[in-house]
Parts: structure tokens; C-alpha cells; sequence
């Protein structure tokens, strides 16, 4: 049960990263959905703040890959979760 928590939490937190990387692309869509993009950016932002710090834009020729860095990261925290969780017994 805890397993299957952690996972669709970090399912819903790549989603919503997936979705905001989307969005940067149509400053328009933004503007638009300007609400939910701010409620969008405060879940998504505190993860993603640490790569950005790490690799901003400018030294990727304004490419932003912190959302990809961001998911890889999340990847591997599930991983990790999950091997702890399972590995103790702890996945009911």
C-alpha cells in the first residue's frame, strides 16, 4: 500500500512537471491558464529550482533541461523508494 502511495505521487509530480515544461513552450496557454499555472509552479517549482540552480538555461543555449534532470531525478527516488520499501517488507 505505502509502495503504491509513494508511486502515484511521484507519478502525479511527473505529470504535472511533464505538463509545465509543455506550457513554457506557449507563453499564450500561460497567460490564459494563468491560475492554474501558478498552482502549477508552486508544486512544481521547489523540485525543479535545484536544477535550474545547477544548469540554468543561459549555458544551454536557452534551452531549460531542468524539467528533464527533474524527471530522471524522480525516476531514480522511485527506484530507490521502492527497493527500500519492498526490500523491508514494508510494501502492503
Amino acid at each position: 500500500m505505502l509502495v503504491l502511495i509513494v508511486n502515484r505521487a511521484i507519478d502525479i509530480l511527473q505529470l504535472l512537471i511533464i505538463v509545465d515544461a509543455l506550457l513554457s513552450w506557449f507563453p499564450g496557454a500561460r497567460y490564459r491558464f494563468r491560475e492554474a499555472t501558478r498552482i502549477l509552479e508552486k508544486i512544481t517549482r521547489p523540485f525543479m529550482d535545484p536544477f535550474r540552480r545547477l544548469i540554468p538555461p543561459s549555458k544551454t543555449g536557452g534551452l531549460d533541461i531542468s524539467p528533464l534532470l527533474a524527471l530522471v531525478a524522480l525516476g531514480i527516488i522511485r527506484q530507490i523508494i521502492n527497493s527500500l520499501l519492498i526490500g523491508r517488507g514494508i510494501w502492503r
